[in-house]
Protein backbone atom coordinates (compact mmCIF):
# COMPACT_ATOMS: atom_id res chain seq x y z
CA UNK A 1 0.00 0.00 0.00
CA UNK A 2 2.43 2.67 0.50
CA UNK A 3 4.37 1.74 -2.04
CA UNK A 4 1.10 3.03 -4.32
CA UNK A 5 0.69 5.79 -2.58
CA UNK A 6 4.50 7.06 -3.14
CA UNK A 7 4.04 5.72 -6.85
CA UNK A 8 0.68 8.17 -6.83
CA UNK A 9 2.91 11.36 -5.08
CA UNK A 10 5.30 10.83 -7.99
CA UNK A 11 3.22 10.76 -10.66
CA UNK A 12 1.56 13.64 -9.42
CA UNK A 13 4.11 15.65 -8.72
CA UNK A 14 5.76 14.92 -12.49
CA UNK A 15 2.34 16.14 -13.87
CA UNK A 16 2.31 19.32 -11.95
CA UNK A 17 5.70 20.01 -13.08
CA UNK A 18 5.40 19.45 -16.57
CA UNK A 19 2.45 21.51 -16.92
CA UNK A 20 4.60 24.75 -14.86
CA UNK A 21 6.83 24.06 -17.84
CA UNK A 22 4.52 24.04 -20.46
CA UNK A 23 2.74 27.18 -18.64
CA UNK A 24 6.37 29.06 -18.56
CA UNK A 25 6.78 28.05 -22.50
CA UNK A 26 3.75 29.16 -23.29
CA UNK A 27 4.15 32.44 -21.30
CA UNK A 28 7.47 32.94 -22.98
CA UNK A 29 6.57 32.62 -26.41
CA UNK A 30 3.88 35.32 -25.97
CA UNK A 31 6.51 37.42 -24.36
CA UNK A 32 8.34 37.32 -27.73
CA UNK A 33 5.08 37.51 -29.61
CA UNK A 34 4.24 40.78 -27.99
CA UNK A 35 7.77 41.79 -27.84
CA UNK A 36 7.84 41.43 -31.19
CA UNK A 37 5.54 43.82 -32.40
CA UNK A 38 5.63 46.36 -29.54
CA UNK A 39 6.97 49.89 -30.54
CA UNK A 40 10.33 50.23 -28.42
CA UNK A 41 10.77 53.78 -28.56
CA UNK A 42 7.92 56.14 -28.67
CA UNK A 43 8.91 59.14 -31.27
CA UNK A 44 8.09 62.52 -29.94
CA UNK A 45 6.79 65.93 -31.44
CA UNK A 46 9.06 67.53 -29.04
CA UNK A 47 12.60 65.02 -29.55
CA UNK A 48 15.60 67.44 -30.81
CA UNK A 49 17.43 66.58 -33.74
CA UNK A 50 21.30 65.17 -32.87
CA UNK A 51 23.94 67.67 -33.42
CA UNK A 52 27.56 68.62 -32.88
CA UNK A 53 27.69 71.20 -30.53
CA UNK A 54 31.44 72.23 -32.42
CA UNK A 55 29.39 73.22 -35.47
CA UNK A 56 25.18 73.42 -34.70
CA UNK A 57 23.32 74.51 -32.23
CA UNK A 58 19.52 74.73 -31.80
CA UNK A 59 17.41 78.14 -31.29
CA UNK A 60 15.33 78.80 -28.33
CA UNK A 61 11.81 79.77 -28.88
CA UNK A 62 12.45 83.18 -27.64
CA UNK A 63 15.39 83.57 -30.39
CA UNK A 64 13.17 82.05 -33.61
CA UNK A 65 10.64 84.36 -32.69
CA UNK A 66 13.60 87.19 -32.67
CA UNK A 67 15.25 86.22 -35.67
CA UNK A 68 12.51 85.31 -37.81
CA UNK A 69 10.12 87.88 -37.91
CA UNK A 70 6.82 88.13 -39.29
CA UNK A 71 8.51 90.03 -42.59
CA UNK A 72 11.07 87.44 -42.85
CA UNK A 73 8.44 84.99 -42.44
CA UNK A 74 6.68 86.47 -45.10
CA UNK A 75 9.48 86.98 -47.43
CA UNK A 76 10.71 83.13 -47.08
CA UNK A 77 7.39 82.31 -47.38
CA UNK A 78 6.72 80.60 -44.05
CA UNK A 79 2.98 80.27 -43.73
CA UNK A 80 2.60 78.15 -40.45
CA UNK A 81 4.37 78.58 -36.89
CA UNK A 82 8.24 77.24 -37.11
CA UNK A 83 8.37 74.23 -34.39
CA UNK A 84 12.18 74.54 -34.43
CA UNK A 85 15.13 75.86 -35.82
CA UNK A 86 18.67 75.07 -35.72
CA UNK A 87 21.93 76.81 -36.77
CA UNK A 88 25.29 75.54 -37.86
CA UNK A 89 28.38 77.27 -39.11
CA UNK A 90 30.71 75.46 -41.64
CA UNK A 91 33.37 76.09 -44.57
CA UNK A 92 30.11 77.43 -46.33
CA UNK A 93 29.85 79.83 -43.38
CA UNK A 94 26.41 80.43 -41.47
CA UNK A 95 23.26 78.32 -42.11
CA UNK A 96 19.80 77.50 -40.45
CA UNK A 97 17.62 74.85 -40.75
CA UNK A 98 14.06 75.40 -40.13
CA UNK A 99 11.07 72.40 -39.86
CA UNK A 100 7.39 73.05 -39.27
CA UNK A 101 4.06 71.17 -39.59
CA UNK A 102 0.84 72.46 -39.76
CA UNK A 103 -1.90 71.18 -37.66
CA UNK A 104 -4.62 69.24 -38.78
CA UNK A 105 -6.80 68.12 -35.74
CA UNK A 106 -7.29 66.35 -32.24
CA UNK A 107 -8.01 62.82 -32.52
CA UNK A 108 -10.17 60.83 -30.63
CA UNK A 109 -7.17 59.85 -27.85
CA UNK A 110 -6.35 63.62 -27.90
CA UNK A 111 -3.20 63.35 -29.84
CA UNK A 112 -2.20 66.09 -32.53
CA UNK A 113 -2.43 65.39 -36.07
CA UNK A 114 -0.37 67.27 -38.45
CA UNK A 115 -1.30 67.31 -42.44
CA UNK A 116 1.94 68.56 -43.71
CA UNK A 117 5.21 69.46 -43.19
CA UNK A 118 7.75 71.87 -44.23
CA UNK A 119 12.02 71.99 -44.43
CA UNK A 120 13.79 75.09 -45.21
CA UNK A 121 17.58 75.04 -45.57
CA UNK A 122 18.53 78.68 -45.37
CA UNK A 123 22.25 80.42 -45.41
CA UNK A 124 23.00 83.59 -44.02
CA UNK A 125 25.21 86.37 -45.29
CA UNK A 126 25.34 90.20 -45.53
CA UNK A 127 22.82 89.95 -42.30
CA UNK A 128 20.13 88.37 -44.98
CA UNK A 129 18.65 84.92 -45.84
CA UNK A 130 18.45 83.03 -48.70
CA UNK A 131 16.82 80.04 -49.88
CA UNK A 132 19.51 77.43 -49.83
CA UNK A 133 16.68 73.90 -50.35
CA UNK A 134 13.60 73.77 -49.51
CA UNK A 135 10.95 71.19 -49.24
CA UNK A 136 6.98 70.79 -48.34
CA UNK A 137 5.16 67.39 -47.69
CA UNK A 138 1.77 65.94 -47.48
CA UNK A 139 -0.42 63.08 -45.80
CA UNK A 140 -2.41 60.78 -48.50
CA UNK A 141 -5.82 61.74 -47.55
CA UNK A 142 -7.00 59.08 -48.19
CA UNK A 143 -5.51 56.34 -45.97
CA UNK A 144 -2.76 58.47 -43.76
CA UNK A 145 -3.71 60.27 -41.02
CA UNK A 146 -0.63 62.51 -39.75
CA UNK A 147 2.63 63.30 -41.10
CA UNK A 148 5.73 64.40 -38.22
CA UNK A 149 9.26 64.64 -38.25
CA UNK A 150 11.60 61.53 -36.56
CA UNK A 151 14.10 63.75 -34.77
CA UNK A 152 15.02 60.78 -33.08
CA UNK A 153 16.84 59.98 -36.15
CA UNK A 154 17.90 62.96 -37.70
CA UNK A 155 21.64 64.22 -37.42
CA UNK A 156 23.51 67.71 -38.13
CA UNK A 157 27.57 66.87 -38.40
CA UNK A 158 30.59 66.94 -40.33
CA UNK A 159 30.00 63.28 -41.11
CA UNK A 160 32.54 62.80 -43.56
CA UNK A 161 35.09 65.15 -42.04
CA UNK A 162 35.18 67.73 -44.94
CA UNK A 163 34.42 70.73 -42.82
CA UNK A 164 30.75 70.83 -44.31
CA UNK A 165 28.16 69.90 -42.34
CA UNK A 166 26.22 66.99 -43.37
CA UNK A 167 22.05 67.12 -43.05
CA UNK A 168 20.32 63.53 -42.43
CA UNK A 169 16.61 64.46 -42.19
CA UNK A 170 14.44 61.88 -41.51
CA UNK A 171 10.31 62.28 -41.08
CA UNK A 172 7.44 59.74 -41.63
CA UNK A 173 3.66 59.40 -41.41
CA UNK A 174 0.85 57.08 -39.75
CA UNK A 175 -1.43 55.14 -41.56
CA UNK A 176 -4.81 53.46 -40.96
CA UNK A 177 -2.72 50.86 -38.85
CA UNK A 178 -0.05 53.19 -37.42
CA UNK A 179 3.55 52.70 -38.64
CA UNK A 180 2.97 49.46 -40.27
CA UNK A 181 1.92 51.02 -43.39
CA UNK A 182 3.05 54.47 -43.18
CA UNK A 183 5.78 56.34 -45.19
CA UNK A 184 9.40 57.25 -44.11
CA UNK A 185 11.39 59.11 -46.29
CA UNK A 186 15.33 59.91 -45.42
CA UNK A 187 16.58 62.96 -46.68
CA UNK A 188 20.82 63.99 -47.08
CA UNK A 189 22.12 66.98 -47.82
CA UNK A 190 25.66 67.04 -48.35
CA UNK A 191 27.69 69.40 -50.20
CA UNK A 192 24.97 71.23 -51.94
CA UNK A 193 23.43 67.95 -53.29
CA UNK A 194 20.12 66.65 -52.08
CA UNK A 195 19.64 62.94 -52.02
CA UNK A 196 16.69 60.73 -51.27
CA UNK A 197 15.80 57.60 -49.79
CA UNK A 198 11.77 56.66 -49.78
CA UNK A 199 10.04 54.20 -48.04
CA UNK A 200 6.75 52.29 -48.16
CA UNK A 201 5.96 50.27 -45.10
CA UNK A 202 3.37 47.23 -44.77
CA UNK A 203 3.14 43.42 -43.24
CA UNK A 204 1.45 42.35 -46.76
CA UNK A 205 2.32 43.28 -50.19
CA UNK A 206 3.57 46.62 -51.39
CA UNK A 207 6.30 47.53 -49.30
CA UNK A 208 8.65 49.13 -51.09
CA UNK A 209 12.18 50.97 -51.12
CA UNK A 210 13.14 53.42 -53.68
CA UNK A 211 16.86 54.52 -52.98
CA UNK A 212 18.27 57.53 -55.20
CA UNK A 213 21.29 56.30 -57.49
CA UNK A 214 23.07 59.46 -56.09
CA UNK A 215 23.18 57.99 -52.75
CA UNK A 216 26.25 55.40 -53.67
CA UNK A 217 28.21 58.09 -54.55
CA UNK A 218 28.28 59.94 -51.20
CA UNK A 219 31.11 59.31 -48.97
CA UNK A 220 31.10 55.65 -47.24
CA UNK A 221 30.82 57.28 -43.68
CA UNK A 222 27.57 58.87 -45.04
CA UNK A 223 26.32 55.94 -46.35
CA UNK A 224 26.91 54.31 -43.23
CA UNK A 225 24.97 56.48 -40.85
CA UNK A 226 22.44 56.27 -43.19
CA UNK A 227 22.62 52.49 -42.75
CA UNK A 228 22.40 52.44 -39.35
CA UNK A 229 19.55 54.96 -38.72
CA UNK A 230 17.60 52.14 -40.94
CA UNK A 231 18.87 49.69 -39.03
CA UNK A 232 17.60 51.43 -35.68
CA UNK A 233 14.24 52.25 -37.55
CA UNK A 234 13.78 48.52 -37.41
CA UNK A 235 14.65 47.77 -34.23
CA UNK A 236 12.41 50.26 -32.46
CA UNK A 237 9.37 49.16 -35.16
CA UNK A 238 8.97 52.33 -37.02
CA UNK A 239 10.19 50.74 -40.44
CA UNK A 240 9.88 47.33 -42.20
CA UNK A 241 12.19 46.91 -44.55
CA UNK A 242 12.65 44.19 -47.22
CA UNK A 243 14.46 41.21 -45.37
CA UNK A 244 17.58 41.38 -47.22
CA UNK A 245 17.84 45.10 -47.51
CA UNK A 246 21.34 45.51 -46.61
CA UNK A 247 22.54 42.67 -48.84
CA UNK A 248 19.94 44.35 -52.00
CA UNK A 249 22.11 48.18 -50.82
CA UNK A 250 25.49 46.45 -51.15
CA UNK A 251 24.48 45.75 -54.45
CA UNK A 252 23.51 48.99 -55.30
CA UNK A 253 20.01 48.49 -55.89
CA UNK A 254 17.87 51.40 -56.34
CA UNK A 255 14.15 49.51 -56.18
CA UNK A 256 13.99 46.92 -52.95
CA UNK A 257 10.70 45.20 -52.72
CA UNK A 258 9.30 42.11 -50.81
CA UNK A 259 8.77 40.82 -47.24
Amino acid sequence: MNKFLFFIVIITLFSCGKQAKDSNNTTDQQVKEEDSTTIKVELKRSNSISYDPQIARKLSNKEIVSTFTKRIRRQLGIEYPIHQAYSYKDDSGENYLLISERFKETDEKNDSLYDQIKVLNLSYKSKKFKKRSALKDDIDKDWESSIGFWNTYSEISDIDKDGLADLILIYGTMGQDGYTDGRVKIIIYHNKRRVTIRHQNSDYDGRLTKISQKFYGLPQPIQQAVKEKMKLMMQNKHAVFYKDWEAEMKNYSTSIDGL
